[in-house]
């Protein structure tokens, strides 16, 4: 029996171990997986965020009345004025558990055996937390414990949906852009239509200007497709990661496999955080007894976070896209 339990032990520690050392690594590989979080990681959106009851984000959502011109002998306004809030949400828990049969452990108990089974079950980790990841920031309709997503923060009808605590129905500045493209011929349209939501998101300010566009791949090849006969030119940080991109007017855009049907989102992400609790930041539990399963092990990999904007009106959505 001491021999069982010392070798479940040893066990134990070598998983940890192992995660440990080849943590950073797996949390790159999941954030460099796809170009929309490699593009938020390479541009300071992942904010580490120690604790709290809930994620906050401040928001300015107006500007100082008190500006003005004066002459000889003026005078300024010293009357505050509110022109801050807070954006608050939840904490989402996302979560993949290993789990070890003791007959397994005995099988393969062998160093060189029991270090390849222990990386296969590693890596079949990361890909499946890769996935989801990727499939939850798509999501049309979040369920209540996921991560909030694109289509969520970027709505096709903004007026709709509190979101971070803020109802956009009664504060109309916490409404993203949208166009519904019905009846438009994308082939004809799509490019002005393209570039009036450009401008209609950035407001002719550098600082609210999208700088990435996500889309479905038939949007993507339709886009591709209107603008073949010219020269295309691609964003070189994301052609080094080897995602394949397009620029429109100087933003790259990209595709997901899981990104909404007919839909093309301009995005800011200097307005966009993933927030995460650098304790829960993909982690591993310790290892804990099945019960009533003898010499049963499972432990979880967790990551506490969500994602947030904090400004929402420098966003927008092309939806209804004719891409036949």
């Amino acid at each position: 029996m001491p021999a069982v339990r010392n070798l479940t032990e040893a066990l134990d520690n070598l998983y940890t171990t192992t995660w440990q050392n080849m943590k950073q690594t797996a949390v790159d590989q999941i954030y460099d997986a796809t170009p929309f979080w490699f593009w938020l990681k390479e541009h300071d959106g992942l904010e580490s965020t120690a604790g709290g009851r809930f994620l906050t984000e401040p928001l300015r959502f107006a500007k100082s009345d008190r500006v003005k011109f004066i002459g000889r002998g003026g005078t300024v306004s010293l009357s505050d004025n509110d022109f801050l809030t807070v954006a608050n949400d939840d904490w989402k828990y996302l979560t993949d558990s290993l789990v070890r049969f003791g007959v397994d452990d005995q099988k393969n108990r062998g160093k060189n055996m029991i270090m390849s089974f222990m990386k296969a079950k590693l890596d079949n980790s990361n890909d499946s937390l890769i996935d989801k990841m990727e499939i939850s920031l798509f999501a049309a309709s979040p369920a209540a414990l996921d991560f909030n997503s694109l289509p969520q923060i970027v709505k096709n009808d903004p007026t709709t949906t509190t979101l971070h605590g803020i109802d956009p129905a009664v504060h109309t500045w916490w409404r993203n852009k949208t166009k519904d493209m019905t009846g438009l011929s994308f082939a004809i349209n799509g490019i002005a239509e393209m570039r009036t939501m450009r401008n209609n998101c950035s407001n002719n300010m550098k600082s609210d200007a999208p700088n990435i566009i996500v889309s479905d791949q038939a949007s993507y090849e339709k886009y591709e497709d209107t603008v073949q006969e010219q020269k295309r030119i691609v964003n070189k940080k994301l052609g080094d990661a080897a995602f394949e991109n397009i620029e429109f007017k100087g933003i790259p855009m990209v595709w997901s496999p899981s990104a909404p049907a007919d839909e093309i989102r301009f995005l800011n992400t200097k307005f966009l955080k993933f927030k995460f609790d650098p304790t829960m930041n993909f982690d591993m539990t310790e290892w804990k007894p099945i019960p009533d399963q003898v010499n049963d092990r499972a432990a979880q990999v967790i990551v506490a976070g969500n994602l947030m904007t904090s400004r929402r009106r420098v966003h927008g959505v092309l939806h209804t896209i004719d891409t036949a």
